[in-house]
């Protein structure tokens, strides 16, 4: 999983102080392990962690980073599933400087500006997560998925480089589509296996679907080591039939079983926050941040299959159909509300006077640029579903479930392989007829046909919450939103 950071300017800072700010970088970001390597040059800088650990057989990606120093030229590319998000702040702390990290919190540890985002805290509101380029803070920003961040001569430009092609279907059967499919799943799944099995356990993480259980299948047939399957476990509630399903499927690969249960308290919350740099309106985040440490401790492993991602790209429903009206501007409000249906058009019920205030004049996130160029192509799309989908494939995928899951992963010095965020992968996914098949089922089947039989009840990943019962009672409280906790902020 790569770890980098950096700094350049337009201008030639001294080497001194460039070095200052990496190690200030370092400090943060080598809490996950690695080796550091900085490459310091005049009005440059750059930080990056290698750890042999995370190396995987085989890896037919393009490179995440370039730099060439002659030229004055950095390319970041930001994978189309969301992996591997970066922060920047452009022009700061000087005209024509860039700023960035894997993290958010190596840039505040440098004075970063902390002004929260209030647009951005009210997109959250309505849509369940705050989309790129926001964040929670003001200056920084994120790289979308399927971008290029290009720094060059001192100017900074983020353009879309890669894009779905929902409007290009594959000819395919039905037979033709599991054949091929399973292929590529078996393949991709072989070459994300740790390169040096000495160096790395592997874990596969299931909730119980088809999704995560197929990838748990593949990866046994693969892996010559064994490595322990993992899921949250309820063991006294309506989610105890589905627990038993993971350990039939950890019996079916012969291999380990390890259930958690979830706890909900206080100390969970605010790791999970920390983690995520940003907040959150599920406890989808909690569940899996218990889920990571919990097995990273318990394991020492520090990388795991899952089937990440395959929720958006093979939704096991039909997919939302627009309006009748399907216009442009009104196409994210569409979405928005299918998302969060109980998020009011006025705002987030809770906003102080003047905030809302402030509100009135602020610029929403479906005014952005990159906001605009996603509701533009959305309306383009003619088949029924299709603009919910690629809506979904562009926001939920990346911003809710893909990059959340990689922060989380990464303070357990933990990297996540899954199969389904593979380029070709996703290639083939997107580009299924719609009215071919719905895209679970067709999981259930792949799964199915690799064992002869498969228990695939979904373990939701949620968690009943107690600690935000009588909050004003709670250590919860006191450690985020108390005026204390605030005003130490």
């Amino acid at each position: 999983m790569p770890v980098i950071a950096g700094w350049l300017t337009g201008e030639q800072v001294p080497d001194n102080v460039i070095q200052q700010t990496l190690l200030a970088l370092g400090d943060v970001l080598g809490q996950h392990g690695g080796q550091p390597a900085r490459t310091v040059q005049p009005g440059a800088g750059l930080l990056t962690h290698f750890d042999p650990a995370y190396t995987i057989q085989h890896n037919d990606e393009p490179a995440l980073l370039d730099w060439v120093p002659e030229r004055r030229t950095l390319v970041y590319r930001r994978p189309l599933s969301g992996a591997h998000p970066l922060y920047y702040i452009e022009d700061w702390p000087a005209q024509g400087n860039l700023v960035f990290a894997s993290e958010i919190k190596a840039l505040l540890s440098i004075g970063a500006p902390r002004k929260l985002h209030l647009a951005a805290l009210d997109a959250l509101w309505r849509y369940g997560f705050i989309p790129a380029p926001w964040t929670a803070f003001e200056a920084i920003r994120v790289v979308p998925a399927g971008s290029i961040l290009r720094w060059q001569h001192a100017k900074t430009v983020v353009n879309a480089s890669t894009d779905f092609r929902l409007a290009e279907p594959l000819p395919l059967s039905e037979k033709d589509t599991q054949a091929q499919l399973l292929s590529l799943l078996k393949e991709t799944t072989a070459h994300l296996m740790p390169a040096q099995d000495n160096l790395a356990h592997l874990l596969a993480f299931s909730g119980g679907g088809p999704a995560s259980s197929l990838v748990s299948l593949l990866a046994s047939q693969s892996m010559v080591r064994p490595f322990t399957v993992v899921s949250l476990g309820h063991t006294k509630t309506m989610n105890a039939k589905a627990w038993s399903g993971v350990k039939y499927l950890a019996d079916i690969c012969r291999q380990s079983f390890l259930a958690i249960t979830g706890v909900d308290q206080p100390a969970f919350w605010m790791a999970a926050l920390a983690a995520l740099e940003a907040p959150s309106v599920s406890t989808r985040h909690l569940a899996l941040h218990q889920l990571f440490h919990t097995a990273a401790t318990e394991t020492q492993a520090r990388s795991a299959l899952t089937g990440l991602g395959a929720q958006i790209l093979c939704p096991p429903t039909l997919f939302q159909t627009p309006p009748p009206s399907q216009q442009q501007e009104s196409i994210l409000p569409w979405y928005a509300h299918t998302l969060s249906p109980h998020a009011s058009s006025n705002g987030f019920p809770f906003w102080s006077p003047e905030i809302a205030h402030t509100l009135q004049t602020a610029e929403p996130w479906e005014s952005s640029l990159h906001a605009r160029k996603l509701a533009r192509h959305a309306a383009q799309l003619t088949e029924a579903g299709q603009a919910h989908y690629y809506l979904d494939l562009h926001l939920r995928l990346p911003d809710l479930f893909v990059a959340p899951a990689y922060q989380l992963a990464l303070q357990e010095q933990m990297a996540l392989r899954s199969p389904f965020l593979h380029n070709d992968v996703i290639d083939l996914l997107t580009r299924l007829p719609i009215q071919q098949e719905n895209h679970g089922t067709l999981l259930s089947h792949l799964a199915k046909n690799t064992t002869g039989e498969i228990h695939a009840h979904e373990l939701p990943l949620h968690l009943s919450i107690s600690s935000l019962f009588q909050a004003n009672n709670t250590e919860l409280l006191q450690q985020t939103l108390s005026p204390e906790a605030l005003q130490g902020s």
